[in-house]
């Protein structure tokens, strides 16, 4: 499956809008399609390492274990280790900053169980990509 990007502009900085994506136990508050967020573990310095996740998206229900990486400065980088629906499912959030506001990137990669044509599922997850961005988006804007 080829990559999806969404880039968005955000009126907040990378600091505020990456602290909103490491908190992964409150995604349920801004994220309705996340039902849940545990925390199964950490790297020493604390950071989440291990997620699971259960979310409902178009009426499906479905419960996912993702790893957590920190690639770089302003990067989060998760991979499903197990879950349903998906054989692959990568994601990286980027900010980068551009003085009082900054550009947010979301790229998600996935392959999905079901025998699906790929145009429908390209069609999927950009819907998802564009709403996940703008979700963030309205989040980090709210608290700024």
């Amino acid at each position: 499956m080829p990559l999806v990007s969404k880039t968005v502009e955000v009126a907040a900085p990378a600091e505020a809008i990456l602290a909103i994506v490491k908190d992964f136990e409150k995604y349920p508050e801004w994220n309705p399609e996340i039902k849940g967020c545990w925390v199964l573990a950490r790297y020493d310095d604390g950071r989440p390492s291990q997620l699971r996740l259960d979310v409902e998206v178009q009426g499906q229900a479905g419960t996912f274990i993702t790893a957590v990486y920190y690639p770089g400065e302003n990067q989060i980088y998760t991979v499903l280790q197990q879950g349903d629906h998906f054989d692959k499912q990568e994601q990286k959030f980027s900010v980068v900053p551009i003085g009082a506001t900054s550009l947010l990137t979301v790229d998600l990669d996935v392959e999905t169980k079901m025998a699906i044509p790929k145009t429908m599922v390209k069609k999927a997850i950009g819907d998802t990509l564009d709403y996940l961005a703008d979700n963030l988006k309205t989040r980090a804007e709210q608290l700024a």
